[in-house]
C-alpha cells in the first residue's frame, strides 16, 4: 500500500493530464459505469457558538478503471469577517493546518492501494472541471480571463482554463493586495501571455471572456450587474454569486450527484446561514434563474449545446463528488508507482483475519 504525500501528488500530477482524466471518468458516470455516493456532512457544535465541527466524506467508483474512493475530511469551521467579507474558514487543529485524505481500493480484489493527501488533487479537481465546462461553454476565442480570489484555487483555475483556450490575458483580483500580487507575479513566470493583479473586482470582470470566482466568501462577490453579454462565468460556491447574477444568466450547467447530505446537532436557529441556518438560499437563488438548468452530464456526452450564441451568458456550477477523488487518485498512484515515489506500508497493517 502506498502513501501519497503533497509534494508527491505534486511531482506527478499536470493539469493537462488531470483534464484528461477527469472528462474520461465524467464521461463514464454519465453512461452508467461510474457512480458516487452524495457527499454527506456531519456538523457537530462546540462549545464556542462561532465555530463548528464538520466531518465530510464522499464516494466515487470508477468499473473501467477499477476503483473505488473515499475522500475524508476534518474540519472546524468559522466565519471571520476578513478584508470586509465574511469567511467561510476552516482547519484542523489550529490555524492553516488541515486534515483531508483519500482511500483508494482495488474492485477487482478489494485490495487497499493508496492513502493520499488531498490537497493537492482537491486544487486540481476543482479547476480541471472548470475547465472541461470552459472548452465546451465559453466562446472558441475566448482570450481573456479574469479571476476573483488569489488562493489555490484561483491559482488552479488559471493554470487549467490556459490548457483550454489560447489565454492573452489574466486579471487577478482580491481584497487581499499581498496575495494577488504574489499569484500574479507567480503565474506570469509560469505562463506565457499577460497576467496581472488589479485594485478593483469590477476591472477583473471588465471585458473578460471567461469570470471564475474561486473565493472562500461567506456572502456575494460576484454581482449581476458586472456581467458582460458573452460571458463564460464558474463559480466554486454559489454564495459567491447575487441573485442578479442568476436573473441574467441564460444558461445554468452543473455537476453533482446530488446534493450533500447534512446532519446536524441543533436546530436551524443556532446555525450559521453557510451551513444550512435560517435564511440559507441555494434553492432561492436557483428558483430565481431564467435560464435554461441542464446536466453536466448530457454537455459531455453532446445531448445538449454548451452554448448557442456569442452573445448569451451561461454559468458552471461544480460539485466534489468522489468520482474526481477516485480518477485523480488512480492517477497519482500510477505515476508513483511508475516513478519508485511515495511511501510503501504494510499492507499486513490494513487487512485482517476476522470477519466483519
Amino acid at each position: 500500500m502506498l502513501l501519497i504525500d503533497n509534494d508527491t501528488a505534486t511531482q506527478v500530477l499536470d493539469m493537462a493530464d488531470c483534464i484528461t482524466a477527469l472528462e474520461e471518468a465524467y464521461k463514464e458516470e454519465a453512461l452508467g459505469s461510474a457512480t458516487n455516493r452524495t457527499k454527506s456532512q456531519m456538523h457537530v457544535h462546540t462549545n464556542d457558538p462561532d465555530k463548528w465541527y464538520r466531518f465530510s466524506s464522499a464516494e466515487g467508483g470508477l468499473a473501467h478503471a477499477g476503483v473505488v474512493a473515499i475522500r475524508i475530511k476534518s474540519d472546524v469551521l468559522s466565519w471571520p469577517t476578513m478584508f470586509g467579507k465574511v469567511r467561510a474558514y476552516n482547519y484542523c487543529m489550529e490555524p492553516d493546518r488541515y486534515c483531508g485524505l483519500v482511500l483508494l481500493f482495488k474492485t477487482d480484489n478489494g485490495e487497499p492501494l493508496a492513502i493520499l493527501n488531498d490537497g493537492v488533487i482537491q486544487h486540481l479537481r476543482v479547476g480541471a472541471t472548470a475547465a472541461i465546462a470552459a472548452k465546451h461553454m465559453a466562446r472558441r476565442n475566448a482570450s481573456v480571463l479574469g479571476i476573483l480570489g488569489s488562493g489555490g484555487m484561483a491559482e488552479s483555475h488559471l493554470q487549467a482554463y490556459a490548457e483550454v483556450r489560447s489565454l492573452k490575458l489574466a486579471k487577478i483580483y482580491s481584497p487581499n493586495r499581498e496575495h494577488r500580487e504574489s499569484l500574479a507575479e507567480r503565474m506570469q513566470r509560469e505562463l506565457p501571455f499577460e497576467i496581472f493583479a488589479v485594485e478593483k473586482p469590477e476591472i477583473a470582470l471588465e471585458k473578460s471572456d471567461i469570470v471564475a470566482s474561486c473565493t472562500d466568501a461567506g456572502e456575494a462577490v460576484l454581482f449581476g450587474d458586472w456581467l458582460e453579454d458573452g460571458m463564460h462565468v464558474t463559480i466554486v460556491n454559489h454564495r459567491e454569486a447575487d441573485e442578479q447574477v442568476y436573473r441574467r444568466i441564460s444558461r445554468y450547467i452543473d455537476y453533482q450527484s446530488g446534493h450533500a447530505i447534512n446532519l446536524y446537532t441543533s436546530g436551524e436557529e443556532r446555525r450559521p446561514r453557510t451551513i444550512g441556518g435560517a435564511g440559507a438560499g441555494h434553492d432561492r437563488l436557483i428558483a430565481s434563474a431564467r435560464a435554461q438548468r441542464f446536466r453536466f452530464a448530457d454537455l459531455l456526452l453532446g445531448k445538449v449545446s454548451g452554448r448557442e450564441s456569442k452573445t448569451e451568458i451561461n454559468l458552471f456550477k461544480s460539485e466534489g463528488t468522489g468520482v474526481q477523488f477516485a480518477a485523480l487518485g488512480q492517477l497519482a498512484y500510477l505515476r508513483s508507482k511508475e516513478r519508485g515515489l511515495g511511501c510503501e506500508l504494510p499492507l499486513e497493517w490494513f487487512i485482517q483475519r476476522i470477519r466483519n
